[in-house]
């Protein structure tokens, strides 16, 4: 029965790989089909959320399994509450070399299937971090006894620890290095400079074979900015500043801490859940380990998820109003936007629902509400505000 149960999660997990090979084998039919990438990339995209929900529904179904048969020991109370990160980390990995096939294909990127696997494991290892940290003062795997408020000072100061080394994580994750343009360099300091953010670092990732054109920021106390090698490549320099705009209105309007605070936030919602599972298995109400397991995992996936695309979609558009404000014309803005759209072969428009989905408005909504937000604020969507 045990060896039943085994095979069965190995059946399970495996599927993965099925489901990652259908959703690789029909983005290229699309793409062979149409002959355009940002309809295949799109329907990618799109299906790939089925895979997303397998992930969960998997994830369940593998940790109730194995909560049955193995021994109540402090051991394997470590390796149930654990295994969800490692299952959707493996999953990931494993669905990333399937994949792979689409970039090479459909993108005709020139990145190694190794690097991709490497650049999917330093993500998720970077996503998943946080949770080293709490688990082990929340269920007291360590040798020591903590009470509950000593217990939730030393989780506040691990994640404190973390948001400060994240901007260092990220570099090493992303191999980012000060930029190789010494013009463009200057230049781009020169810019910040004039707006005065003389204290943020800009940095280079390279993505030129993994054809990525993309910028972010993070850093709540020193800030850093990433800019990808292949934007930087194929972005005029007012392209690139009315992008270096936008990362500073994240900076200017506290979009980072606003971030931080709400992911943090998740801290006493998880051991505010906990603490009620504790108290309704003292009063003689058993509650199993996988159902309480997934009942918070699930709670915290929907409360990140929220924190993440409605909240990240409503501080993008205030971040574009930002650089409209600096005084980068919209059409510059625009521009920067279509061109990052035609890189990265996404289509304009998406469905709505899609769109809920996401951390960033379509380029569609964008730029309407641009053209809109110059038009109402300023008079006209052409005209340069000064500062």
């Amino acid at each position: 029965m045990i060896a039943a149960k085994i095979i069965l999660s190995i059946i399970i997990y495996l599927f993965n790989a099925v489901i990652a090979l259908i959703i690789s084998n029909l983005t290229i039919q699309r793409y062979r089909a149409t002959g355009s990438k940002e309809r295949a990339l799109y329907l990618f995209g799109t299906i790939r959320f089925t895979h997303y929900i397998y992930y969960v529904v998997s994830m369940v179904a593998i940790i109730m399994l194995l909560a049955s048969f193995l021994p109540k020991t402090k051991l394997n109370f470590v390796l149930i509450t654990t295994l969800p990160f490692a299952y959707l980390m493996l999953s990931t990995i494993l669905s990333q070399a399937i994949y792979h096939r689409v970039s090479r294909i459909v993108r005709n990127v020139g990145t190694s299937m190794r690097k991709e696997l490497a650049m999917a494991a330093k993500s998720s290892i970077l996503m998943y971090l946080p949770a080293l940290v709490v688990l082990p003062l929340r269920f007291n795997w360590m040798k020591i006894e903590l009470s509950g408020l000593w217990s939730c000072l030393f989780i506040l100061i691990g994640i404190a620890a973390y948001n400060l080394a994240y901007p260092y994580l990220l570099r090493l994750s992303l191999s980012a290095k000060p930029l190789k343009d010494e013009g463009r360099k200057a230049e781009i300091e020169k810019f910040l400079h004039k707006h005065e953010m003389k204290r943020v670092q800009v940095f280079e990732w390279p993505t030129t074979d993994s054809k990525v054109a993309n910028a972010l920021v993070c850093g709540l106390i020193y800030k850093q900015v990433f800019v990808a090698s292949y934007l930087l490549e194929n972005l005029s320099l007012d392209e690139v500043n009315a992008i270096l705009a936008h990362e500073i209105g994240h900076i200017r309007r506290f979009h980072l801490w606003i971030k931080a605070v709400l992911f943090v936030a998740a801290i006493p919602l998880f051991l505010g859940l906990t603490s009620l599972m504790d108290q309704a298995e003292a009063s003689g109400f058993h509650i199993p380990i996988p159902v309480g397991v997934v009942f918070i995992l699930a709670l915290l996936l929907g409360y990140l998820w929220f924190v993440s695309s409605y909240v990240s979609r409503k501080l993008e558009r205030d971040a574009d109003e930002y650089v409209l404000k600096m005084g980068i014309p919209a059409k510059v803005l625009i521009a920067a936007l279509t061109k990052l759209a035609e890189l990265n072969h996404s289509v304009l428009s998406i469905h709505r629902f899609i769109e809920k989905l996401q951390t960033h408005p379509s380029f569609e909504h964008r730029i309407q509400w641009i053209q809109s937000a110059a038009q109402r604020r300023y008079g006209t969507e052409e005209r340069t505000i000064s500062k």
